[in-house]
């Protein structure tokens, strides 16, 4: 245990070369591309030549076209966009709180954005708002308040360990989660359904608005994010030594919090809650390229893109794949994404729990 923060000083201290940046955010950019020209392919039911030969602004009389530029194109970026985003909020809240369980799915950050969607919805099937913007504004206001009332939690406490943080947020999960379901409870029965499959995570898009809303706050967030980078690297050491080493701990805190909620919170809005994306990814990242986070922000941005893409082909096509080995028995649709990156996070989540469990 002793040596864990000397190694994890002596990570971030070294000096970052061009080549230690380039050749994995390089790699990760190009597996993007490949999942771009790649996975809208896969899948029946689509006259591929016809729909290549007619391109992106084809009629729209021509149903090959619309469905794989109109839908499978546009669900393949914004998984990148999506994935990349949770991944890198994953990354900022575990440097911020110093937390190696912080990610916004467990924090109740994302359960509080979609209590705010909810809320939207429900409001918006009852007539008495129309406002398009409402949807994403209450989304914001929702992923807001848990994280100020984990920001007070550790106020109160100065020195508070990862179960603290991980108990509050556990609470607050529990929490937002009646209120959905009150929602639920109040909303006309025909939305519930609805409602329900939200809740499961979806990039099952049609057309470009979700990738037109989401991709400029993506690319704002990740900026800032980035340009902070330095920053994330002193907090992870702990405030007073980041506050000795120049850095205004109080405003940037707020700061990246900030970003990060603003971003966890467009990202719910378009693709509902999206579970362990934030806690795989940059753990991922960090067992194989180390703690400095100059580093792991560009690396989260893309491989974070990539696992999110990859879940969702798997619940996208897992279903026919198991019914051509004759697994899948009757069963069709396909598997919501946050089923999968649940199955994939929660046995990762208890084995880093038992980790730091082990470290203290």
């Amino acid at each position: 245990m002793s040596n864990a923060p000397r190694q994890h000083h002596a990570s971030v201290a070294r000096p970052l070369t061009l080549a230690k940046v380039a050749i994995p955010v390089g790699l990760g950019a190009l597996v993007c591309i490949a999942l771009v020209l790649l996975v809208p392919l896969a899948g029946g039911g689509v006259n591929l030549r016809a729909a290549l030969a007619a391109g992106p602004w084809a009629d729209t009389g021509n149903v090959d076209a619309l469905i794989f530029w109109g839908t499978r194109v546009p669900r393949v970026v914004l998984g990148l966009i999506v994935g990349g985003s949770l991944a890198l909020t994953g990354l900022v809240l575990q440097a911020v709180l110093r937390n190696p369980l912080a990610e916004p799915y467990i924090l109740g950050i994302s359960t509080g954005a979609s209590l705010g969607r909810y809320t939207a919805l429900a409001l918006a099937s009852a007539g008495l708002v129309t406002w398009p913007l409402f949807s994403p504004v209450l989304c914001f206001v929702g992923a807001l308040a848990p994280m100020l009332i984990l920001q007070m939690l550790a106020g109160r406490h100065r020195r508070f360990s990862a179960i603290t943080i991980l108990l509050g947020g556990v609470m607050l999960n529990v929490f937002f989660t009646s209120l959905i379901l009150l929602v639920q409870f109040l909303t006309d029965f025909t939305q519930v359904r609805s409602m329900v499959l939200w809740m499961m995570g979806a990039l099952d898009v049609v057309g470009w608005r979700e990738v037109m809303w989401a991709a400029p706050v993506a690319l704002v967030c990740a900026v800032a994010i980035l340009f902070q980078s330095r920053a994330l690297n002193l907090l992870s050491l702990g405030e007073m030594t980041a506050g000795h080493l120049g850095i205004d701990v109080r405003r940037t805190v707020a700061r990246l919090l900030w970003i990060a909620t603003l971003l966890t919170s467009v990202m719910v809005s378009v693709s509902g809650p999206i579970g362990f994306v934030g806690l795989l990814v940059p753990h991922g990242l960090r067992l194989i390229f180390g703690a400095d986070n100059r580093l792991l922000a560009p690396l989260c941005v893309v491989w974070g893109g990539v696992f999110l893409v990859v879940c969702d082909f798997i619940g996208w096509r897992g279903l026919a794949m198991l019914q051509a080995t004759g697994l899948g028995g009757g069963f069709g649709g396909e598997i919501p994404i946050g089923v999968v990156t649940s199955v994939l996070g929660a046995p990762a989540f208890l084995w880093l729990l038992l980790r730091e469990k082990r470290g203290e």
